[in-house]
């Protein structure tokens, strides 16, 4: 592996780090572990055969949808920073007109300051089998609905991080790789369900196939901020149009080190917390150790992992479900052998390497500071941004109550949201002190899980054997996506999964190319078996 300081004196990649001889290895040794195949429960018949055969043939199409989904910049930063991701929107809005799919937008209005005249957003949602002229009568009568999910937003980027001949939103196509911003999360599965669309239009209007329900496409524009104007929005104001009876979302599911997707049936909450902490002004030549604000910031972050206790809960899946779930897979030995590869293939900056740990707990990670004007005034405040997450079950008053004691420890008084109860209001000796930091909410979601094992999940598990011809795993993510807002909303029946790909949220994100036809595969056979049987 090679680094090496670029003009402006910082560290960079180039494509020896994303080719280099030791990870080409790695990845090879990789490819000989193999999961263990077995025989569908359902296996595929003639003619569903012939409907998946139609993927293959339109693999360059797939391609070239996805590679112009990277092309479209939709960065999101923030639910308060308005970044347009409506072009994104219109180009799928026109992409499926051109299959006589329509398709309808449903505006959000972005209430806070923007720099355009009229900021706004879009859910967009298409139905296969509505809106049809009179010649279609017979397709109008619905008894069921199952119904794809994606989001077009969005990370941003640090450019200087990509590799040399790799841009962000260049959907450079290297080997198997088409890499780009959002190729990984989530434009591969968006393109793998939009195909799927397609081809399932073109087959049951070719061979005269009544449908006894409808596909339906739901596309977001801010998963990556949680959804305010996305899945949030809609399941408080639309409800009627997004419940469906499956949703799966096509987030890529392919956890390392699994050759093939999971399912991912449950996921932590997000708890965006911003704390401002407060001290005294000075002239740096004379230091304040105790009143830098700064310095409070950095004290609360250094003392944590000793002194912040998390709220007691506990993963829906633990440890044991999940050895037991992956050896459905692979042989013990095998899976030894994958987990010790991948960790020797990390960055090399990554001190850390592969840890599974927070599946199985609530977790906090350090991520946004900002603090001082001039080197030589010392800081009267200090903005620390934490990205908690938290187990299902736990609420956010049990967080906020741990983060009270917590700072109760540090001598810090902190204010709370007025709506929440803080337990340092009973401690007379804090309760004293000048208010020492601020709590401010920036998210708060729930975390969600659902039996997999009830109403559809056979269903789904038996549609991804036939396709994969391997066993269904499943798992709780430590991460977050859109079903955890419908599940709060009382959706039930929502499955993630979604093609293969790296480096999601870092330089030099990709989407496996050749995953691509298997996901489609699945999302088709999974809307026609749902929709005919």
């Amino acid at each position: 592996m090679h680094i090496f300081e670029n003009e402006n004196n910082s560290l960079s990649y180039d494509k020896i780090f994303l080719k280099s001889t030791s990870i080409a290895n790695k990845r090879d040794e990789i490819k000989m572990i193999h999961e263990k195949k077995i025989d569908p429960p359902v296996p595929l018949n003639e003619i569903e055969k012939q409907l998946l055969s139609e993927v293959d043939k339109r693999k360059q199409a797939l391609t070239k949808l996805l590679q112009d989904l990277v092309k479209i910049d939709s960065r999101n930063y923030s639910e308060k920073v308005y970044a347009d991701k409506n072009k994104i929107m219109r180009f799928v809005e026109n992409y499926l007109a051109n299959s006589d799919i329509k398709t309808e937008l449903y505006k959000v209005e972005f209430p806070f300051e923007a720099k355009v005249e009229e900021p706004y957003y879009l859910n967009l949602v298409a139905n296969l089998f509505e809106n049809k002229d009179d010649t279609d009568k017979n397709l109008r009568i619905k008894t069921k609905k199952i119904q794809f999910n994606g989001h077009l937003d969005t990370v941003p980027f640090n450019e200087e991080r990509w590799a040399e001949g790799i841009a962000p939103l260049g959907g450079t196509i290297q080997g198997n790789k088409l890499y780009g911003r959002g190729a990984c999360d989530m434009k591969s599965g968006v393109s793998c369900q939009i195909m799927a669309m397609k081809i399932l239009k073109d087959i049951m209007k070719n061979n005269k196939i009544t449908p006894k329900g409808d596909l339906q496409l739901w596309l977001t524009p801010d998963e990556e901020t949680h959804g305010r104007y996305g899945s949030l929005y809609m399941v408080k104001n639309h409800l009627n149009v997004v419940n469906s009876d499956i949703t799966i979302i096509s987030e890529s599911s392919a956890v390392s080190p699994l050759e093939s997707p999971g399912f991912g049936v449950g996921e932590k909450g997000p708890q965006w917390l911003k704390f401002t902490f407060y001290g005294v002004a000075g002239h740096g030549s004379m230091p304040k150790a105790k009143s830098n604000a700064l310095n409070k910031a950095t004290r609360f972050m250094s003392m944590s992992k000793r002194k912040l206790k998390m709220p007691k809960g506990e993963a829906p899946l633990g440890k044991l479900d999940m050895i037991k779930t992956i050896l459905k897979r692979y042989k013990l030995l095998d899976l030894f052998k994958l987990f010790k590869t991948v960790d020797t293939m990390r960055d090399p900056l990554d001190d850390d390497g592969m840890s599974l740990s927070s599946l199985f707990h609530s977790t906090f990670s350090f991520d946004k500071i900002s603090a001082g004007t001039k080197v030589n005034v010392i800081p009267d405040q200090c903005e620390l941004e934490v990205d908690f997450r938290v187990l299902p079950g736990i609420n956010t008053q049990d967080l906020l109550t741990k983060i009270a004691e917590y700072c109760a420890k540090l001598n810090y008084r902190i204010q709370l949201p007025e709506e929440y109860e803080n337990p340092q209001d009973q401690n007379e000796k804090i309760s004293q002190r000048p208010i020492d930091v601020k709590l401010e909410i920036l998210t708060i979601g729930q975390g969600s899980y659902e039996d997999p094992n009830v109403n559809h999940g056979e269903f789904i598990f038996n549609c991804f054997s036939a396709v994969y011809e391997v066993a269904p795993i499943y798992f709780f993510s430590s991460g977050f996506t859109d079903a955890g807002n419908m599940r709060e909303a009382g959706m039930d029946n929502i499955f993630v999964f979604g093609p293969s790909g790296g480096n999601f949220h870092d330089a030099n994100e990709y989407a496996d190319i050749e995953s691509l036809s298997n996901a489609t595969k699945f999302y088709l056979l999974t809307a026609y078996r749902y929709l005919t049987s």
